[in-house]
């Protein structure tokens, strides 16, 4: 599988030793992994662009697994996949309340670990979009809630009455408020009231 190239952090603990991590990262295809110790993932993140954090669920030195997930995804954003057997239910629940991206469980293989490496990446990568999309929903909106009302509208030539008393036309009106741009043509029948007869008659179309 050609994959994009991708740095990764291993936070590596007591569930699998450094050269597990290296085997099996490799035989999913990533080749720019770097390792750090828990007291050095957050200088590592700071100073290296990483795609990726791979955290043991259990670490050295009674460091907490799911509290160093949370520094990671307040201060730097970078998400956070755990990797462990998952077999103590309390210990898992308090990783889940760390929010991370996936979770590798034990014995792993590489099909395995790419799989939920690839799909954290992809969720971030949606999650940016949503939020790069966001201001522009906000605007949209705000133009909105001022149709979300009944709108006095003229029962002759359909021009809007604004809150200032002033008639706009119903395109500049929803135009400015909606964001709605207009085109303009003839339903069958105005242009026949109008002119009698459709416009392809009029060029010398085919007749019934």
């Amino acid at each position: 599988m050609n994959l994009p190239s991708r740095r990764l952090l291993v936070v590596s603990g007591l569930s699998a030793p450094k050269n597990d991590w290296e085997a099996v990262l490799l035989m999913a295809g990533y080749e720019r992994v770097a390792f750090a110790g828990p007291d050095t993932a957050l200088s590592s993140l700071r100073h290296g662009a990483y795609d990726l954090v791979l955290v043991d669920e259990v670490l050295a030195d009674g460091y907490s697994a799911a509290s160093l997930a949370v520094e990671i995804r307040d201060q730097l954003g970078v998400p956070v996949v755990f990797a462990g057997r998952a077999e103590d239910p309390a210990a898992f629940h308090r990783l889940k309340e760390a929010d991370p991206f996936a979770f590798v469980t034990l014995p792993w293989s590489a099909p395995g670990v790419r799989v939920q490496i690839e799909l954290a990446l992809h969720r971030l990568d949606q999650e940016r979009e949503r939020a790069r999309m966001l201001p522009g929903r906000l605007l949209a909106h705000e133009r909105l809630e001022g149709l979300d009302a009944m709108l006095p509208i003229c029962a002759s030539c359909k021009k809007i009455s604004s809150h200032e008393g002033r008639w706009t036309k119903l395109e500049e009106y929803f135009s400015k408020h909606a964001h709605v741009q207009f085109t303009h043509s003839f339903c069958p029948e105005c242009e026949q009231r109008l002119y009698g007869a459709p416009a392809a008659r009029r060029a010398g179309g085919p007749r019934d």
